[in-house]
């Protein structure tokens, strides 16, 4: 190829390439909404941004005694056309500056709803042991703006400030434990968030007429996992803990002292759940369920440890139409006892599977601000994953499935067809689409 030809060619490259840059800028002359992307510009279809900016309020339920405090996403008016643009207040104030502690988001706080559109369905989100919801509100928002109202609220004993506080050896076991606590307690968290949804959206209520309370999915990542299948049914069984310790499976320092304080007697700790749960049993039998009737659809992303606390007799008590989320290199919270338990055992007849394949555990992390990347660095990245594209690809799967399940879009339970879910990376199994 000679030179000319060269610049013969390149020239009607770069035209193309201009002429495609133009097509939706006439789009957005026309009358149609700009703005509305993924987080990158190759988002698949359910991973570009929804039709409704979002608002965001302060959520603040529970009692004196285990407050719930959060925050609420909804679909909302925007007559003035303001930057969707929020900063959020992780809790860690106390230890840590601003950078750290007040992340960005792209909501409008306290925006007046959309009640022409709605009412819309309840999404609850639960978040993993140690963590906070702040590092996921770009799936938060991005179902808002899909037309779901969603839900998050710190858990207290699992969240990340909670953690915080633990600080001698000897309080280290006793973080455990009310971690093996939170397990009977925080679905009934999630109890309480769908009867104060309830209240909103009656009477006088903030959100009058915007959640429709018949129509409710629970999401949770990690920890937050294993929440989310406790609060669809799944039943508690604590027989196999001596064997775990045993074991020595999960060798993290507080497992540890855990199992050496108790040996192989685990039963202190399982009469204490069997209280928690109100449950007329004794200890070697299966807990009754904790579930909630109401919660028509769940999405557990990467669930924690699910063996030895729920094994195949319990999940077989989940029978709601479920998307499970893995990552196959998961080193925080190894496949063989977490999300390999989940998949074959819940007895859902409708459920996916989205497998990223050589992802870590913390891909559902948002990525993260200058100041997140230093002083965590793999909490806002992944050893393989573009963390940005893997969000797309989270919006994608989870929008989908939920607009389908809540919504019966057809055209949206048709981007879940075997067929058409080829992304490079993602392994994908189906009994429903």
């Amino acid at each position: 190829m000679n030179a000319r030809h060269s610049r013969l060619v390149l020239s009607a490259i770069l035209i193309a390439a201009l002429a495609l840059t133009l097509v939706p800028l006439a789009g957005a002359q026309e009358g149609e909404e700009s703005g509305r992307t993924g987080i990158r510009p190759d988002a698949p279809p359910y991973g570009v941004r929804g039709p409704h900016p979002v608002g965001a309020m302060a959520l603040s339920a529970g009692d004196a005694e285990r407050a719930l405090d959060g925050m609420i996403w909804y679909p909302a008016l925007n007559p003035d056309g303001l930057e969707e643009a929020i900063t959020y207040d992780v809790g860690v104030g106390d230890f840590f500056p601003p950078e750290i502690n007040n992340p960005p988001g792209r909501a409008i706080l306290d925006a007046a709803a959309d009640v022409d559109g709605g009412p819309y369905p309840l999404v609850i989100f639960s978040h993993g042991g140690g963590w906070v919801w702040q590092l996921s509100t770009y799936l938060l928002e991005h179902l808002a703006s899909h037309g779901f109202v969603v839900m998050a609220v710190y858990h207290p004993g699992t969240s990340w400030p909670s953690q915080l506080v633990v600080q001698s050896e000897e309080e280290g076991v006793i973080w455990w434990e009310g971690l093996l606590d939170s397990i009977i307690i925080q679905p009934r968290d999630i109890t309480q968030l769908i009867d104060y949804a309830a209240t909103l959206t009656t009477g006088e209520g903030a959100l009058a007429g915007v959640i429709d309370p018949d129509r409710v999915a629970v999401m949770g990542h990690s920890f937050g996992g294993n929440t989310v299948l406790m609060a669809a049914g799944a039943r508690l069984d604590f027989n196999p803990v001596v064997d775990w310790c045993e074991q020595d499976v999960f060798a993290t320092e507080s497992m540890m002292k855990l199992c050496a304080q108790h040996g192989e007697d685990t039963t202190d700790l399982e009469t204490r759940l069997i209280a928690l749960a109100g449950a007329d049993i004794q200890p070697g039998n299966l807990f009754p369920s904790l579930g909630d009737p109401r919660i028509d659809a769940i999405v557990p992303i990467m669930p924690g440890p699910v063996y030895p606390i729920l094994g195949a007799e319990g999940l077989s008590n989940v029978t709601v139409p479920m998307l499970q989320f893995k990552a196959s290199a998961d080193t925080s919270a190894a496949n063989e006892f977490c999300a390999d338990v989940v998949w074959p055992n819940v007895g859902s007849e409708h459920k996916t599977l989205v497998n990223f394949e050589g992802a870590d555990h913390l891909l559902v992390s948002t990525g993260c601000p200058a100041a997140w990347r230093e002083m965590c660095f793999f909490c806002c990245a992944d050893p393989v994953w573009d963390v940005d594209r893997a969000h797309d690809l989270i919006d994608h799967f989870v929008t989908a499935f939920l607009l389908a399940e809540l919504y019966g879009d057809a055209d949206a339970a048709a981007a879940l067809a075997p067929e058409v879910v080829a992304f490079p990376g993602i392994t994908y199994e189906t009994t429903e689409f």
